[in-house]
């Protein structure tokens, strides 16, 4: 379909948003909106790309709470903050189908192909080590205690550092034994299922996604075999873990009774929305929607001092005792209690932007869109190239899709896994370049 139709019948959608005035119609009938979305661009395109993956993540994220969450229709201003939700989506979307560019060809003559350095497995498997021994201990403290009781003390810059590296080191696993080693797959998935066990154990649901589906897609983008039998059920068998794990941790987290708690719908069908958002993740982003909504309708707005939280997130505390927290961190505790030390409550992909500009945040949302079309052209080509770009390529599907739930701490998590990424290419592969004949 042309975009601009595409584009006008957004901008009548977003328009109709504003007549609805019942929160739950409003909700399911943009459910419907969205999975129709999704089934017929996906079959028009036969691929999944990131847009695909921003409305899935909107949905499993963002919307479900409108439908697995008790008295969600009294929330103050509850209205009102998912028409903003989802007119910001439109804008997501309009943006997307704006920005008309595309993959550039390479047009070198030649490409490259990589081999291994002397020291890169030696290198690789201490890095392997490095990590079991310097999360493990904090893994089985969150399992038994659970996240809160667990992140008491913790630093956040090594945390995060650390944690960076765990969800690239499967792919690059994958890509030195498997690509380049020609091993078995399973050697690559044996050597990684530690990191994954310890992602389990930590009680977090993204995490595990960045580093398992970033193996998955990896492997899928490597495989000389594209739609083979085996690759079906190799991805039904992923999906099938992944959700497995999210159940998992959904039901056996403990340690965390004093946070906000948002009851569950789980007794009777009601409809295919309610059903569905049952086994999604209700982050309560609506909710601190409408809180932030009624705050800044008495109070400024913060004018860049939330979302530039990004560029100074690195500097240690003891160095810049005053360090601003994130708006996850003080807003709740403005507003609620009984939260631990570590705790911060999820904002969406508008929250910092909100807070920090009003409505008219909804300007830099729609730059977003253009934003994730632009990824997406890199993405296309990182994916093609059958190199060592492709693991980077793959880490852009669960970043956006984090991105919609965190967008400070899915890039702070992203600038991560850039740079082991260079690390590893530096230290562990030897780039080489291939002259055509």
């Amino acid at each position: 379909m042309n975009r601009f139709i595409i584009i006008a019948l957004l901008v009548v959608l977003t328009v109709g948003v504003y007549m609805f005035y019942d929160f739950y119609s409003l909700a399911v009938t943009y459910f419907y909106f969205l999975l129709f979305f999704l089934i017929a661009d996906i079959i028009y395109k036969r691929k999944i790309n990131l847009i695909h993956v921003w409305c899935a993540g909107f949905v499993y994220i963002i919307l479900s709470e409108a439908f697995i969450t008790f008295g969600i229709n009294f929330y103050k201003n509850g209205l009102d903050a998912l028409q903003y939700l989802i007119v910001a989506n439109n804008l997501i979307l309009i943006g997307y189908y704006s920005n008309n560019s595309s993959p550039q060809v390479n047009k070198q003559n030649g490409k490259y192909e990589y081999t291994t350095k002397k020291l890169g497995v030696f290198l690789l498997i201490v890095c392997i080590l490095f990590y079991i021994t310097a999360t493990l201990p904090s893994a089985l403290a969150s399992f038994a205690l659970g996240r809160e009781a667990a992140a008491e003390g913790e630093n956040f810059v090594i945390s995060s550092i650390v944690n960076s590296m765990g969800f690239l080191l499967p792919s690059v696993i994958l890509f030195y034994f498997y690509h380049i080693k020609k091993t078995s797959l399973l050697i690559s998935f044996l050597l990684s299922s530690p990191i994954f066990l310890i992602l389990f154990m930590g009680g977090s649901r993204f995490p595990l996604l960045f580093s398992f589906l970033g193996f998955f897609l990896t492997y899928q983008n490597l495989s000389s075999t594209k739609f083979s039998k085996k690759k079906i059920f190799l991805l039904g068998m992923a999906l099938v873990i992944l959700l497995s794990a999210s159940y998992a941790m959904k039901e056996f987290r403990t340690g965390e009774r004093n946070v906000t708690n948002y009851t569950e719908q789980t007794e009777e069908y009601r409809d295919l929305p309610t059903y569905v958002s049952q086994y999604l993740s209700n982050e309560g982003i609506i909710d601190m929607t409408s809180l932030m909504i009624e705050h800044f309708s008495y109070h400024d707005h913060l004018y860049g001092a939330s979302s530039s939280f990004i560029t100074y997130f690195w500097i240690p505390r003891v160095i810049w005792e005053d360090k601003p927290t994130m708006l996850g961190h003080w807003f709740i505790r403005q507003y609620r209690g009984g939260f631990s030390q570590g705790h911060s409550a999820s904002f969406g992909f508008t929250g910092d932007l909100f807070a920090d500009f009003g409505y008219l945040s909804l300007l830099f949302v729609l730059f977003i869109g253009r934003l994730i079309k632009s990824a997406e052209n890199f993405q296309d080509k990182a994916l093609a190239s059958n190199n060592y770009k492709v693991i980077l390529g793959a880490m852009l599907f669960p970043y956006v899709f984090f991105f919609v739930r965190s967008p400070i701490t899915a890039s702070m998590t992203f600038l991560g896994i850039l740079f082991f990424f260079f690390l590893f290419k530096k230290t562990v592969f030897k780039e080489l370049k291939m002259l055509k004949n």
